[in-house]
Order: C-alpha cells, then structure tokens, then sequence
C-alpha cells in the first residue's frame, strides 16, 4: 500500500515539476493530470474475522449430517477518492501562485476478503461436507459488520484529510504557494 502512494506521489512529482524556471502549469493541464489516476486509495484498514459456521440436520429428532467450520479471514477496508466524479481545479485570478481545488467526497473504494489468509481452527464433517457456498453468507455479513465499524471509526473523514494533504503536496511541488479547498 504504501508503494502504491510512494508511486503515486513520485510520478505526480516527475509530472509536476516545481522548477521556478518553468511557468506554472495550467489548471486545465493539472486537472487531467490528477483525473488520470483514476483512484485515489488514501486509507486502508485491516481486520482479522473469526467466523463460525454450522449447520446440524435432523430426521425425527435422529442427527443425519453436521457441519461445523471455525476459522479467521483478513478484510481489508479502503477508502479514498474517486477522481472519476466530477472534480474542479481553478487558478485564482487575483493571484496566480494560488489554486481553488474541489474534490469529491470520500468514499469505500472497495471491501476485499483475503481468502489466502484463512486459518482453520476446527472443521467437522459428519454426514456431508462443507463447501463454499456454506460460509460465504457468513463472509457477506462479516464484511458487512467491518464496513460498519470502519464506517463508525472515521475511515471517510480520515480518507478526505489525507487525499487533501497528498493533492496539496502535489501542488505545492508544482509550484503553487496556496491551495484552497473548496466544497461539491
């Protein structure tokens, strides 16, 4: 993840030259620029799940097949921008050095379980197996539950500050002196 920024940030510093020698690139030029990235992935949260999953069947009160799986998974939340809605960056007039950016609200880039990251604690199987499909309910509504509490812990305003500081470093190495914020 922190790649991902490094290379962001590095390309966005070769784009952008700060050189005083060269005149300021115009607001036009750097609003393609940062609508070419596309997405802007600013904060991610890890969470590691245990599910349980089982499922008994009966015929006239006889146990004829049980299923029983416990394990952890690892959800990873993202949230950031995406720079594909509708964005405005305009050069103030009075001032040339001083740039007017409006961004569009943060938002849940994706919600990604890491099946690779499974540990079983304990699996039983009498009668039939488990498959797939048993548990997947049970990782919809983790996910659910984790979007929730990310949700709860500030992840979109966290997401926002944190586009803003990457975006405004990226202007001010352009050579910009001032940025301000405006709202959608």
């Amino acid at each position: 993840m922190r790649r991902l920024f490094f290379g962001l940030t590095t390309l966005f510093v070769l784009l952008c030259t700060g050189c005083n020698r060269f005149p300021l690139p115009p607001a036009e030029e750097l609003s393609a620029r940062i609508h070419a990235i596309l997405e802007l992935p600013s904060v991610e949260y890890r969470y590691k799940e245990i599910v349980y999953v089982g499922e008994q069947k009966s015929f006239l009160f006889i146990p004829t097949s049980s299923k029983e799986v416990l394990f952890s998974v690892e959800i990873r939340v993202q949230a950031g921008m995406d720079l594909q809605q509708p964005f405005a960056v305009k050069r103030d007039i009075r001032n040339l050095k001083k740039i007017h950016v409006t961004l569009p609200p943060a938002k849940i880039l994706f919600v990604d379980v890491d099946e690779a990251s499974i540990q079983q604690y304990f699996v039983v199987e009498q009668g039939s197996r488990i498959h797939r499909m048993d548990y997947s309910r049970e990782l919809e509504s983790a996910k659910q539950r984790i979007l929730q509490d990310a949700h709860r812990r500030g992840i979109l305003p966290e997401a926002e500050h944190q586009a803003r500081n990457l975006i405004k470093g990226i202007l001010l190495t352009a050579g910009f002196e001032e940025v301000e914020w405006n709202s959608p």
